[in-house]
């Protein structure tokens, strides 16, 4: 190998180094989503909350931030220990920050399910008084969210679990929920996490399609 050759090759190696390095958002952003992945408690899903929101406010023009704030404020939601006031206040929240991440990210696949999932967060509050009103709603934004991207395994899951809530509700067969869960199971199992989780990419959801294929055997 003569100089030049080699003077081009270490400069190569520096730029692609250079590349290879996340930026600060980046790290800070894959640093709380492994937090929000294993998070169980509503104090937990707080802090994660939290982390998310001051890096919103330092990094306005990201739609991830406000997506995964949305996210903790949904399971807190959904969790049996908050009043039904309480529960629709953190869900009022999580609403008011989908909206903002789909200003930044129209027709987001990943932004539409988790719409469809606060909706569905809102059936589960209420199911009497809530269930007829709004469980089309939940459909129709995992339909939208599916017809953007058919393989979202997250949409794919919580609408087998919408369907077959309705299904125990009209006494009616699991079948449809069944195949969409089973769908979503088949697209988790196939996805390299490791490589979502550093491009930032959501992959949460592995748990209810697991609840859902269970629940079918």
């Amino acid at each position: 190998m003569n100089k030049l050759t080699f003077i081009i090759a270490v400069l190569l190696l520096a730029v692609l180094s250079v590349k290879a390095q996340d930026s600060p958002f980046q790290k800070i952003m894959k640093k709380e989503i492994g937090k929000i992945n294993k998070a169980d408690s509503l104090s937990q899903f707080q802090q994660s909350a939290n982390a998310f929101s001051r890096i919103a406010e330092l990094n306005p023009t990201e739609w991830q931030p406000l997506y995964y704030q949305a996210l903790a404020c949904t399971f807190q939601g959904m969790n049996h220990k908050l009043t039904p006031d309480k529960k629709d206040e953190a869900l009022a929240k999580a609403e008011e920050l989908v909206k903002k991440a789909e200003a930044i990210s129209a027709d987001n696949s990943e932004i539409i399910a988790l719409k469809g999932f606060i909706t569905m967060a809102k059936v589960s509050a209420d199911p009497a008084g809530r269930g007829q009103s709004l469980s089309g709603q939940a459909l129709a934004e995992f339909g939208r969210s599916l017809a953007i991207d058919s393989k979202n395994p997250r949409a794919l899951a919580l609408m087998a679990q919408m369907e077959a809530g309705i299904a125990r509700f009209f006494g009616s067969g699991t079948e449809k929920a069944c195949s969409l869960a089973k769908q979503s199971m088949a697209i988790f199992a196939a996805q390299d996490e490791e490589a979502l989780t550093a491009a930032m990419k959501p992959t949460w959801g592995k748990r209810i399609a697991e609840s859902m294929s269970k629940s079918c055997e």
